[in-house]
């Protein structure tokens, strides 16, 4: 398969520097016989890899690698903290509580519906609900819930103030 000059041109660099496989060595060696452009290409970049190859290495000065990191751009990680644990506690638990309820309660009215046997129901335990009022039940986790928002909003306040002073 014979090779475009734009697909030599992707390779001469590779090909100056002996990093192609010899096949696609050859298939290069082929196109530069027929192309006097892409030879002309080669020519420049090998000359300009053996004036690069005959440069002294310069070492950089001790305060080179300091200047340089006390000019990159500051950046903020975020970092999670114990104020994160503070949040996330009340929230998860209060949606924990409140699947639990609501789960329970979705497994007594299944068994009613299906009229499941005694004997089914005795290996399940499902908690009676019917005599506790479900208002007092929504306040738990609404209350820790809002708990937790009122803290996230606090966090939020206090990370927005200390990285604007930064």
């Amino acid at each position: 398969m014979e090779m475009n000059c734009q697909e030599i041109s992707d390779l001469l660099q590779d090909y100056v520097m002996r990093e192609l496989s010899p096949d696609e060595r050859r298939r290069v060696d082929e196109h530069l016989l027929e192309c006097e452009g892409c030879r002309k290409e080669l020519a420049l970049m090998s000359a300009i890899v053996l004036s690069l190859d005959s440069q002294p290495m310069v070492e950089p000065s001790a305060e080179f690698s300091q200047r340089v990191i006390a000019n990159l751009p500051k950046q903020q990680s975020f970092v999670p903290s114990p104020l994160c644990a503070l949040i996330l506690i009340p929230v998860l638990s209060g949606l924990v509580y409140l699947f639990r309820v609501q789960l329970a309660e979705v497994l007594s009215g299944v068994f009613e519906r299906f009229e499941v046997g005694i004997a089914a129901l005795s290996r399940v335990q499902v908690p009676n609900l019917s005599s506790i009022n479900m208002g007092q039940l929504v306040i738990v986790p609404v209350v820790l819930a809002s708990l937790g928002l009122v803290l996230a909003f606090s966090a939020v306040a206090f990370c927005w103030r200390y990285y604007a002073e930064t």
